[in-house]
């Protein structure tokens, strides 16, 4: 792995563990381009501050979440983590969905996807199991959206 590799690999373990687990919201200033764009289902977060309040409201549903990397790829300046997200649902899940707390365990599962420029995140998609997390909250059940038979 060459040094710019792992330089960009550390960059992208840094938005989960430094912004949204350890609440490190000033580092969103420092791993961030400018004009950075986070994809997600639905919405795109645009920018640090954009980035900071998504991060506070996670927090906020989730207290005591944990984030666990189980696997990194990398090539060039693409970063792909897949990773584990732990925590109580103890306040409302952030838009689109503002499902309020539950007090139920919940584990998220995703894929992130990082472009790195020069030292910074240019851009970043997810794949998030929404489905999956809004079943463990309780607000939506197998029978509302059917069956794969």
């Amino acid at each position: 792995m060459t040094s710019q590799v792992a330089e960009n690999e550390a960059v992208a373990h840094r938005w989960h563990m430094d912004i949204f687990d350890a609440g490190k919201l000033e580092m969103a200033d420092e791993i961030l381009a400018p004009g950075f764009i986070f994809h997600m289902p639905g919405q795109d977060i645009r920018g640090p501050e954009e980035t900071k309040q998504l991060a506070t409201a996670m927090r906020t549903a989730f207290p005591d979440m944990q984030i666990t990397h189980e696997d990194t790829v990398s090539s060039g300046n693409k970063v792909v983590i897949r990773w584990t997200a732990r925590g109580t649902h103890q306040g409302t899940y952030p838009p689109p969905w503002e499902v309020p707390a539950t007090g139920k365990e919940i584990r998220m599962r995703g894929i992130d996807w990082y472009h790195i420029d020069n030292g910074k995140i240019a851009e970043a998609w997810i794949e998030l199991d929404d489905l999956g997390v809004l079943e463990q909250m309780g607000a939506v059940s197998r029978g509302d959206y059917g069956s794969a038979d």
